[in-house]
């Protein structure tokens, strides 16, 4: 099987771990778990799959798991800061971590190195994918072996380098110029620049259009300047350009060959700080110096601790919960260092008292009671007092006045259930007023479409379940495409729809959403009278089972079987799973309820500890797929990791 093959085969490990969750529409009024999709945003490509493993998934088992890098510690300190995030998440977690590298930097003897860790049979690998090429072989004896791969630090994900490991976990560049352009220009920023010193350089460019995008976005002009390595020369192509345009005032240089030249012309035209913005990727003594002085506005950081700690976490995630990450790119970055935290030193014994703030509770809603066991393991595993606060019923004044009394409580960090934006925007602003730190989690939108500024929404990325969605049914043979929705007009319903059409656009075939309500006798209808008058329409999403519902009574009705139609849904059900079973549908998605609550005290305790911060407006928990291969596991999890 190719990439796309085997990763629909195998990427129910996405979904091992959710709890059944309720339907998009029959959340409280004000829930909005919708993916906040920026332009170009991370990776719409799905995530390679990995074959399951081949022990059961036990939420309580050892683990040993074997890294492999083509640098270490011992001789580039950079590595050292990756080799501590594997330490930290080790301990932590509880599991053995072996690393292994080559003697000095040598692609021939890593890929040995990775011959040698599959040998030994660990439960995981993770490794640095430096060169796809070479590394392809060794990293595909270790999927056939059934053992889960990551790559992390060096790789492009696994669409990219034509392997089928997990995910790749490091820098979003596209996300590291974009959000550095919203920066830029919330600072006053009016007109930008991105200082290029490699132009054609794939890394470099997506930068650049990251930030060129944020600013036409923002109704601004932005455009790239080419530079070389040469300092000297790159000096006077910046002087000669801002000569040239005076009205320029935004400049993002990509690292320090483009921020040292920068800042000596800067010098030579007699200016400081407040000048001029300026933003930059990567750190360097001079970078860190010019943020504390107030030139630089910031440092974009890759935040190689986070490498190394998320590849023993999604390992351990895999094993012993049966659950993949979401999405193919897992970022690590952009991680920005400003003023605020440019001194910052790391904390990792700190004490950490937590306040989640809920608008349901697991005393009253069953699928809680996964999001409350997902709390409660992960304050267990990183040694963290977390408090949980809710309604005594579906209340959000109650459940607004609950941010205020946690805020009250001065605790280290509060995450929350954004339900209603517009009512939680004031409490939530005096929390950070408060100078405390604040995530969400299971409802929102992520702080830039909800307008608070708020860390980063964990939730369901809306769009991609659509779009991956809709790419496994083209794989499963679906050639007319409808995504059946009970709600046109709700965002995250509409997303969904929007990822499954350009799935289908993208691979040639059509597809068109169909307006159902919420009546299943009705809408029964409206899909038998469509299908008649679309006889060639083979490939059915539906959005959950307000839809999934009538589709089985229509098929039922129309005599139609599993061979005749393609069907994937949203969410799961009792009549869902059934007809996963019976091979009726091909998937349910689910939002994976468990990895927001443990995600949510993660981040926080990442952030207190380590100065570590979620590098997008939105962490994706889901899509993660439901299918014939896991859903006797599903079902085992149910009502604890599900």
């Amino acid at each position: 099987m190719g990439i796309l093959s085997k990763w629909l085969a195998a990427l129910a490990l996405v979904a091992m771990l959710v709890a059944a969750c309720a339907p998009a529409t029959a959340e409280p009024p004000g829930v909005a778990p919708a993916e906040e999709t920026p332009p170009e945003g991370a990776a719409t490509e799905p995530a390679a799959p990995i074959e399951e493993p081949t022990a059961a998934v036990d939420p309580t088992r050892s683990l040993d798991l074997i890294l492999v890098q083509h640098a270490l510690c011992a001789w580039d300190s950079f590595w050292c800061t990756v080799e501590r995030g594997i330490t930290d998440a080790a301990d932590d977690l509880g599991v053995n971590v072996t690393v292994l590298g080559p003697d000095e930097f040598d692609l021939e003897q890593t890929a040995s190195l990775i011959d040698q860790a599959v040998a030994a049979q660990p439960d995981g690998i993770g490794l640095t994918v430096t060169d796809p090429v070479l590394f392809k072989e060794p990293i595909e004896r270790a999927l056939a072996a059934g053992i889960p791969v990551v790559g992390y630090n060096a790789g492009n994900g696994p669409i990219a380098d034509g392997i089928d490991y997990l995910t790749y976990i490091g820098q979003d560049e596209y996300q590291g110029g974009y959000l550095g352009g919203l920066r830029m220009v919330a600072a006053g920023g009016t007109q930008g620049v991105c200082i290029n010193q490699q132009v054609g350089h794939a890394g470099l460019d997506k930068r650049c259009n990251g930030l060129v995008d944020a600013f036409t976005e923002s109704g601004l002009q932005a455009e790239v300047l080419a530079i070389s390595d040469d300092p000297a020369e790159s000096e006077t192509i910046i002087g000669d350009y801002t000569t040239a345009n005076p009205g320029a005032d935004a400049f993002l240089t990509l690292g320090p060959n483009g921020a040292n030249p920068f800042y000596a012309w800067m010098e030579s035209a007699g200016m400081g700080a407040g000048d001029v913005v300026h933003g930059t990727f990567d750190l360097s003594p001079e970078i860190t110096a010019n943020i504390e002085s107030g030139v630089t506005l910031f440092g974009i950081d890759q935040q190689p601790y986070l490498q190394g700690y998320a590849a023993v976490l999604m390992l351990t995630m895999v094993n012993r919960y049966g659950i993949a990450p979401a999405l193919p790119v897992t970022a690590t970055g952009p991680g920005f260092v400003d003023a605020g935290n440019v001194g910052a030193e790391p904390a990792p014994d700190r004490a950490v008292e937590l306040i989640m703030v809920q608008h349901a509770l697991c005393a009253w809603d069953a699928f809680w009671c996964v999001v409350q066991k997902g709390i409660e393991t992960a304050a267990e595993q990183l040694g963290a007092s977390v408090t949980v606060l809710g309604p005594d019923e579906f209340d959000l004044e109650q459940t607004a006045a609950l941010i205020d009394q946690a805020i009250a409580a001065q605790p280290d960090g509060i995450a929350l259930t954004v339900t209603d934006p517009v009512l939680f925007k004031e409490p939530i602003e005096r929390a950070l007023a408060a100078g405390i730190p604040v995530l969400a989690y299971n409802a929102g939108s992520g702080p830039l479409a909800d307008g608070i500024d708020y860390l980063t929404y964990l939730g369901q990325d809306e769009y991609q379940g659509g779009y991956l969605g809709g790419l496994r049914m083209v794989e499963a043979g679906g050639s007319q495409g409808v995504c059946i929705n009970q709600q046109v007009g709700h965002a995250g319903l509409d997303k969904r729809c929007q990822g499954f059409t350009d799935a289908f656009t993208e691979s040639g075939l059509s597809a068109e959403v169909l307006s159902i309500s919420d009546d299943p006798a009705e809408s029964q209808t409206i899909i038998d009278d469509y299908y008649t008058a679309n006889p060639g329409t083979d490939a059915f999403l539906t959005l959950g089972p307000n839809g999934a519902n009538p589709f089985y009574a229509f098929l039922e009705a129309a005599g139609l079987g599993p061979d005749q139609v393609v069907h994937g849904t949203f969410d799961l059900s009792p009549e869902i799973v059934e007809n996963i079973k019976n091979g009726t549908t091909l998937f349910g998605i689910d939002q994976q309820p468990f990895l927001q609550g443990y995600g949510a005290v993660l981040y926080l305790t990442l952030l207190l500890r380590q100065n570590i911060a979620p590098a997008l407006p939105v962490s994706a928990t889901g899509p993660g797929f439901v299918d014939l291969g896991n859903v006797a596991i599903v079902e085992a999890l149910a009502g604890e990791y599900r």
